[in-house]
């Protein structure tokens, strides 16, 4: 069963990884405001944003801070787009050409 709370971003819930289901609803007067509280973690795993507005969605996501945002969905991917945390939200790039480096060594010796 998923659960729901509402928090003001400075709650503790919303300061760090929760890992669910689980969702925290915060309200925001404009899309400046928003993005702060998107932004304002040390965390950056992924984030998502619902809308009717796709305009406003694209604006928005571009501005956040994560590894990656859904759009009015959780969790859909192209299995070759890379995924991977910022900030304190692991390293590296998991999936898509991007991986390789995690994987791989350069030759330096000829």
């Amino acid at each position: 069963m998923p659960t729901v709370v509402r928090a003001r971003p400075e709650h503790r819930v919303c300061q760090e990884e929760v890992f669910g289901p689980f969702v925290t609803i915060s309200s925001f007067r404009n899309e400046e405001e928003v993005i702060g509280i998107a932004n304002a973690t040390s965390y950056g795993l992924g984030g998502g944003l619902w809308t009717r507005d796709l305009s406003r969605a694209h604006r928005v996501a571009r501005h956040m801070i994560a590894g990656m945002v859904w759009i009015n969905c959780y969790k859909r991917a192209n299995p070759g787009s890379p995924f991977g945390g910022v900030r304190g939200s692991g390293y590296g790039r998991d999936m898509g050409i991007e991986s390789m480096t995690e994987y791989t060594t350069p030759n330096r010796w000829g």
